[in-house]
């Protein structure tokens, strides 16, 4: 799952930097080429940083590419790095920014890599710093310490291209699928391409104005700051529904995929844990029971996190204060079997068969609120995994939702020595 946008680092930031970045982020609502996002991005970072050069490094998979460059000399453009031998690999992976005064003295950066070029001193930031698509890097010819200033104005700028990035992604590859074949499947993931890009890069700027007009706004009185609040939380709604919408079309054509890998089964459950906060709000008390062995569970962590959201996230919206919600898991043959069960309202049975197909509402939980997408989209992803998901509910004694993953990685299994 790709999560929502962070606050912005803002408070080294003036009312005239706030400006400029919505200007920037305005004219990337209207571009869908990569290029040209990239483009923009580039002078804009060289801009407001007033560096000596600036590059765009894209991710890909196990790779960076660096991309794109502005600078007073050649850089990297063009070439290609594993993402743990370099600096812009490690922002990436560590979804932070990384300030270095002298590159020759951080062990983070390869410097024979570094002898060739004008570099002294430099910034990378993740471009998103939840499931970075990408790094921004800002370098200086002579040693200095960036400032502050400096390093928010370019996260901020990495922040709100990222969303232009992903678009300009979909676009190159909807175009590219269209070359390959005129068929069904292709021609709705390039509508919803376009729909992606005309819903989402508008929502952007909603998001980058809101989060940008906060810090000034504090001052006022509380009725402004909880218009605002409204605003920016209707926005971020609204930007997960077109997340669900893009996710339910590449399952139902069969274009989705999970990136797996090896984590232990106590760090899956804290994600179930993220949400203690939004339970205790509701008065529902949220408990974590794990009775095995800790074990290996080969898994896309984001996408997980995504089921949790929609499940620990259902059983919170249909379960009266005061209410329980468990989430417990076990080791059955060489899988991990979780459940998440809740003494809310429960289930109808007849609806029970068609939980999971498409734009299904469970009408007796709670009037006006369906489950949508949500249930659809756990079931894909589960099911990209290896695994299966299940329910069984009574009405007026809850629900309980059971999904299984594979243990270890492909060709082992078992507990963790």
């Amino acid at each position: 799952m790709r999560r929502f946008q962070e606050r912005l680092p803002l408070e080294a930031l003036t009312f005239d930097d706030a400006l400029v970045l919505l200007e920037v982020v305005q004219e990337l609502s209207h571009l869908r080429e990569l290029e040209d996002v990239m483009a923009l991005v580039r002078r804009a970072a060289r801009q407001l940083s007033g560096a000596d050069g600036v590059t765009f490094v894209l991710r890909e998979g196990d790779l960076v590419h660096y991309a794109d460059e502005e600078a007073i000399a050649p850089l990297w453009k063009g070439r290609r790095f594993p993402l743990h031998a370099c600096i812009s690999g490690w922002a990436i992976l560590h979804g932070e920014a990384a300030v270095i005064e002298d590159v020759y003295a951080d062990e983070r950066i390869p410097h024979d890599v570094y002898r060739s070029t004008f570099v002294k001193s430099l910034v990378m930031v993740p471009v998103r710093r939840a499931d970075p698509v990408g790094a921004i890097g800002a370098y200086w010819a002579e040693r200095r310490m960036p400032g502050a200033r400096e390093v928010a104005l370019l996260q901020a700028l990495a922040d709100s291209a990222a969303v232009a990035v992903d678009n300009g992604r979909l676009y190159d590859a909807e175009r590219r699928a269209r070359k390959a074949a005129e068929s069904e499947t292709r021609l709705r993931g390039e509508l919803l391409a376009m729909v992606s890009h005309d819903l989402r890069n508008p929502l952007g700027v909603i998001t980058m104005t809101t989060s940008l007009l906060a810090p000034l706004l504090a001052p006022l009185n509380g009725r402004a700051r909880h218009h605002l609040d409204t605003l920016n939380r209707s926005a971020l709604r609204m930007e997960r529904l077109i997340h669900d919408l893009l996710d339910f079309a590449a399952i139902e054509g069969g274009g989705f995929r999970v990136s797996q890998e090896s984590m232990a089964l106590s760090r899956l459950l804290e994600q179930a844990s993220e949400l203690g906060p939004l339970a205790q709000e509701r008065g529902i008390g949220l408990e974590l029971r794990h009775h095995t062995h800790d074990v290996d569970v080969w898994c896309d962590p984001d996408r997980i996190h995504q089921v949790f959201s929609n499940l620990v996230g259902n059983a919170v919206r249909f379960t009266p204060a005061g209410g329980r919600i468990t989430v417990m898991a076990q080791v059955r043959e060489n899988v991990v079997e979780v459940s998440v069960e809740d003494t809310g309202s429960g289930i109808s049975p007849e609806l029970l068969p068609v939980l999971f197909d498409r734009f299904q509402r469970p009408t007796t939980r709670a009037p006006g609120s369906g489950v949508g997408l949500g249930l659809s989209i756990t079931r894909g992803i589960v099911e990209a995994h290896g695994g299966t998901v299940s329910v069984r509910s009574q009405l007026g004694l809850g629900t309980t939702f059971t999904f299984s993953l594979p243990t270890g990685a492909p060709g082992q299994s078992g507990p963790r020595s």
